[in-house]
């Protein structure tokens, strides 16, 4: 676990998300939520955020607000984005889901 968390971490940071947003966190959560089980991106909001916002002591909103500035931020950084992931096609803002799935995929694949 350590060494995919590392390898995340690295992912993040390079597209441009740091510890400085608490998206960060959270997102980190959601991913490793998405590794154990895949299938929890079919209710994002039930399976990923509601468990990390007990955890966490916030609200749902909380999470999802937090998760989309961040993909906001890692949007504006489509080079970096590029590099990582030169495949992928982009469309201009990542949604939620994509950004956990693609970090998931990410650490999974790399």
């Amino acid at each position: 676990m350590e060494k995919e968390e590392t390898k995340l971490v690295l992912f993040l940071k390079s597209i441009g998300i740091s510890g400085r947003y608490k998206g960060f966190y959270y997102l980190k959560e959601a991913v490793f939520l998405v590794l154990q089980d895949e299938h929890c991106l079919c209710k994002v909001q039930e399976n990923i955020y509601r468990p990390i916002a007990e955890r966490n002591h916030v609200s749902l909103s909380s999470v999802a607000r937090a998760i989309r500035t961040v993909c906001l931020t890692a949007s504006t950084n489509e080079t970096q984005l590029r590099k990582f992931l030169p495949n992928y096609s982009f469309h201009g803002t990542l949604y939620p889901k994509e950004l956990i799935e693609l970090a998931a995929d990410y650490v999974r694949y790399h």
